[in-house]
């Protein structure tokens, strides 16, 4: 299991799959109406504790969204605490850039750190496809480096997956389909909208809308469809106010049951507004 940014990355962890079909019968699912008129995120800095079957804390995740001359930029951290760290050290990082005017991913990094390696990505998002950067280091040994390019666009990352997602009407019984890369593969990813209702969380009460979660893998090169075993079901509890942003996440996985609370949400104002761009978005292919 990856703890990650947030539970959309657990979510999103590596798993064996079965085939179920390929671009032609999946390719009309993909949502592709225009940004709805939901006004875009303020920049800010929100937290998350993360859990584990409701008994373990198993570690925390502050993600900040800030802009910059028509950009828009996510940075976030994450790692185990506590018991969890005793048993298993990770930490990551991740920064996303995506094109504000249009929400469109640009360019994203992610690094991630246990006890015998380190993992980390660079992709670029291109008019045509993706190319994807995967370089590991082991703590002993030589480090790999790999690239892959994926045949499909647009494909979003999590942070241009979020503020569309947050602009739609989110009507009761919508349904928005999009492609997403968190890593260094594409999924293809399915909220439904359930339900308004409110939701106490960390001891405040929270209008939310309530959306299920279905995750599917696509093969990087041939497009094809596949299940995702490694998930039961995955719920998120969207704030129905100005944020429109998680305040709550569940997934039943292979492991048990792992979930994400909102504990920390500020507007950024001034200097701490203002985004700082990772030194290259270009992934050049070899």
């Amino acid at each position: 299991m990856r703890l990650v940014i947030i539970i959309l990355c657990l979510l999103l962890s590596p798993g064996t799959y079965a085939q179920i079909t390929g671009l032609a019968a999946w390719a009309g699912l993909v949502t592709k109406s225009p940004l709805g008129s939901y006004p875009l995120l303020t920049p800010c800095r929100i937290e998350y504790d993360l859990s584990w079957n409701n008994l373990v804390s198993a570690g925390t995740a502050k993600i900040r969204f800030q802009d910059l001359d028509g950009l828009w930029v996510a940075r976030a951290e994450a790692g185990t605490n506590g018991l969890a760290r005793a048993l298993w050290r990770y930490d990551c990082t991740m920064a996303s850039v995506l094109d504000s005017t249009v929400l469109r991913s640009l360019y994203m990094e992610h690094s991630e750190t246990d006890s015998d390696e380190t993992v980390s990505y660079r992709v670029q998002f291109r008019p045509g496809d993706v190319v994807t950067e995967a370089k590991v280091s082991p703590k002993k040994g030589a480090a790999s480096l790999k690239y892959s390019i994926c045949p499909y666009a647009p494909v979003d990352d999590l942070q241009s997956a979020i503020l569309y997602l947050r602009s739609q009407p989110l009507a009761a019984g919508d349904a928005i389909t999009r492609v997403i890369q968190p890593f260094d593969r594409p999924y293809l990813a399915t909220f439904t909208v359930m339900t308004r209702e409110s939701r106490k969380v960390d001891g405040k009460a929270y209008p939310t809308i309530r959306l299920d979660v279905k995750i599917r893998k696509l093969d990087t090169t041939r497009l094809e469809l596949a299940s995702y075993k490694k998930m039961k079901t995955a719920t998120i509890w969207v704030s129905d106010d100005a944020w429109r942003l998680p305040v709550e996440m569940h997934a039943r996985i292979w492991v048990g049951f792992i979930s994400a609370t909102l504990t920390k949400r500020e507007l950024l104002i001034g200097p701490n507004a203002k985004a700082t761009l990772p030194a290259s978005m270009v992934v050049k292919e070899q």
